[in-house]
């Protein structure tokens, strides 16, 4: 069972798709099958997202996964898929929030939960693709499914697209070969097999003999690390033969593991004795592989035996005891005659003129040539983009926040002389206050007696003068407030045009207690776009590849089309070419488009022959 992972905004999208017709109208009878909501599938994915709504601060708050099995395990019915999602969601933690399983096919099923639960509380989804592995391993055991970690083991390094597709072009599409790859770790593992208890003389004799290069990869102090393999047509473009290193064969072929296998060999010196002991032992190990595989020996000399491992036991057998090897019968290919033009599967090209033949190849060249040259463009703007990605190159918000920085350090001067004038304006606003102050009290005081006035140590006169001296002090306060004001906003407008920024006090005051934030955001918004912008260009990258090996490998196809007509003989020449002119004769011809039937009068075209919506809309009465 594979669990697979997502996690989204909302649930209605999720549902909406689970019950459509999917991608490629794959979906058959939708139907809910477990869960916790009940309702239409739109009013359990509204009722999921309401609970998910409860955290509005969360980015994902809904996950999903889908459950799906391999075709060994069968089609199981709702109710076991029910009890599999049950359990499932008890396993992650999960069946405290509500939930909804679907399923719209035989193989799998699709989870759709709310990591916010009933009460309002915020599910952890921690290391939940290993808690998801774990789950799904409890349910395969507890229903006896195919236990996913034993079929997906792989037995050695897999043939890649790339790979497949170069063996093809080496061998032709038609070959009836596995690629080199797997070839190699079925030979030598043959020979591996063969040559246990033998030592390395007899492994790589015995590579000699089925046909596999071998190179032994040995330090200069003589330590012995392994092997790497070919076969004769492994050439890469340039024709250098290409090496497999051992592990990358298969793993249990890594020196540490083959030489456990192999032994040390015979021991030297004519030890008739122990030389036949090795070979007995050897000779019943065979034996018994045989009686395992079904094989039996050939009724020629054993050296020729079509079995692998016999061949090379009796080959060694034969060198150790001075013997000569009989020679293998050479095979000469039978000559094979050109397949018909409408064999479509070995010349899907054959209905093509054979004048249409070179200008194919060179439109799918400049095709070709036009996207590579997009594909190193790609490439190049993926190690741009990975820069920025990765911190060494910086992005456009660093940049602007650093231009901005020193946007406001060119307005610096004109925003301190601006805060110098706002503080004589206070500062006269202040003086004016008390002036004031003093003039109302000198102003009361004049008003009173003569008598009063002396006890408090003053006079009329006195008060007069000290209240003219008030008056004429907030004056000239009142002058150097409004000079200052004058002086601030003019160094204000300064600073906005130094500067270029509608506001450079407050863009200053900002830098300064808040750089640090800033700097980080900018910092991670410009890593973040760097990221999305290179695997953009990466998989566009691998997209163009891809196209590109499909037109070469139509390329090829139209040269071997080519190579087929000049080399047949002359006679299926020109029958093909008259079966050719027949057949485009009698094709029939798509250029003209059949007429629409003509509309009975009066009749309206079927666009304008709907019914217009309710006047409330849909879904309203």
């Amino acid at each position: 069972m594979i669990a697979n992972i997502t996690k989204g905004k909302r649930a209605v999208g999720a549902l909406v798709y689970d019950f459509g017709p999917g991608r490629r109208d794959e979906h058959i009878n939708p139907r809910i099958v477990a869960g916790n909501v009940t309702g239409t599938p739109l009013q359990v994915a509204r009722a999921i997202d309401h609970t998910a709504r409860r955290r509005p601060g969360i980015t994902a708050p809904i996950w999903r996964t889908s459950l799906s099995l391999p075709d060994e395990d069968g089609i199981l019915p709702d109710a076991q898929w029910s009890a599999i999602a049950t359990a499932f969601i008890a396993d992650m933690g999960f069946d405290g929030a509500p939930w909804v399983a679907v399923r719209h096919g035989d193989d799998h099923i699709h989870l759709t939960v709310s990591r916010v639960d009933w009460g309002g509380q915020l599910l952890t989804d921690r290391w939940d693709y290993r808690r998801a592995r774990e789950a799904a391993d409890r349910i395969e055991e507890e229903h006896g499914l195919v236990r996913a970690a034993d079929r997906f083991r792989a037995e050695g390094p897999q043939v890649r697209n790339n790979e497949l597709e170069a063996s093809n072009r080496r061998r032709g599409p038609d070959a009836a070969v596995p690629p080199e790859r797997e070839e190699l770790r079925r030979l030598v593992r043959e020979v591996r097999d063969a040559s246990r208890g033998l030592g390395r003389d007899a492994f790589e004799s015995g590579l000699a003999d089925v046909g596999v290069r071998f190179r032994a990869n040995e330090a200069s102090t003589g330590k012995m690390n392994g092997y790497s393999f070919t076969v004769d047509d492994l050439v890469d473009g340039e024709g250098e033969r290409i090496w497999f290193p051992a592990s990358k064969v298969a793993r249990e072929l890594r020196w540490a593991q083959l030489k456990t296998v192999i032994g040390d060999g015979p021991p030297a010196g004519p030890d008739a004795a122990a030389t036949a002991e090795f070979v007995d032992r050897a000779t019943e190990m065979m034996r018994q592989g045989r009686i395992e595989r079904g094989t039996a020996l050939s009724g020629d000399h054993p050296a020729l035996s079509s079995d692998p491992a016999a061949r090379i036991l009796a080959q060694w057998q034969a060198k150790t005891a001075g013997q000569e090897v009989p020679a293998e019968a050479l095979s000469v290919p039978k000559p094979e005659s050109v397949p018909a033009w409408t064999d479509r599967r070995r010349r899907p090209h054959g209905a093509l003129a054979t004048d249409a033949i070179p200008g194919e190849i060179k439109k799918a060249r400049r095709q070709i040539a036009t996207w590579q040259s997009e594909m190193e463009t790609a490439h190049a703007n993926a190690r741009d983009w990975d820069g920025m990605a990765t911190g060494a190159v910086t992005g456009a918000r660093v940049r602007n926040l650093h231009q901005l920085q020193a946007a406001v350090a060119a307005a610096e001067p004109h925003i301190e002389a601006a805060d110098t004038a706002r503080h004589d304006r206070v500062a006269a606003d202040t003086a004016a206050d008390a002036a004031r102050t003093t003039w109302r009290e000198a102003s009361h005081r004049k008003e009173l007696g003569r008598l009063e006035l002396r006890r408090m140590g003053t006079s009329r006169k006195a008060e007069e003068k000290r209240a003219t001296a008030s008056g004429e002090a907030i004056h000239a306060y009142v002058e150097q407030g409004r000079q200052a004001m004058t002086r601030a906003v003019e160094a204000s407008r300064a600073a906005q045009e130094a500067s270029g920024l509608p506001d450079a006090e407050a863009e200053a005051t900002r830098l300064r207690e808040k750089w640090p934030q800033l700097l980080a955001d900018a910092q991670r918004g410009d890593q973040d776009e760097g990221r999305a912008r290179r695997d953009a260009e990466q998989s566009r990258a691998q997209g163009l590849a891809r196209r590109v090996d499909a037109v070469a490998a139509r390329a090829d196809r139209l040269a071997q089309e080519a190579e087929f007509r000049r080399t047949m003989p002359a006679d299926q020449a020109k029958a093909e070419g008259r079966a050719r002119r027949d057949a485009a004769r009698t094709a029939p011809s798509t250029a003209r488009r059949r007429k629409a039937a003509p509309r009975p009068p009066g009749e309206q075209p079927a666009h304008l022959r709907r019914q217009p919506p309710a006047a409330g809309g849909p879904g309203r009465t």
